[in-house]
C-alpha cells in the first residue's frame, strides 16, 4: 500500500545496506578495478544534471520544427464584421 509519506519499505533498505557493502569489499580489494565504473558513473551523471549547450539548442530547434509543421484547424465558427444597429428606436426596459 502507498503511503503518503513516502518512506521506503525495510526490505528497500536491507537491499541497499547489501548493495554498499558489495560496493566497499569490491573497492578493499580492488580499488584500481573501482576506478572507471565510478569515473562512468560520475560522467553519465554530470552529463545528466549539466547538459551540454548544443544538445539544448537541437531540442528547442526540433521542436521548433514540429510545431512549425502542423497545419492549423480551421475554427468551426467565426465572426463576421457587421454594421451595428442604433438601437434608440428600441424601448428600454430598466
Amino acid at each position: 500500500m502507498y503511503r503518503m509519506n513516502r518512506r521506503l519499505p525495510a526490505y528497500a533498505y536491507v537491499i541497499f545496506a547489501l548493495i554498499a557493502v558489495g560496493i566497499m569489499a569490491r573497492f578493499t580489494a580492488d580499488p584500481s578495478g573501482m576506478i572507471i565504473p565510478i569515473a562512468v558513473f560520475g560522467i553519465v551523471f554530470l552529463l545528466y544534471k549539466f547538459p551540454p549547450n548544443r544538445w539544448k539548442r537541437y531540442k528547442a530547434a526540433s521542436s521548433f520544427n514540429r510545431f512549425a509543421k502542423t497545419k492549423r484547424k480551421r475554427k468551426l465558427f467565426r465572426v463576421i464584421p457587421g454594421n451595428k444597429r442604433d438601437d434608440d428606436d428600441l424601448p428600454k426596459y430598466h
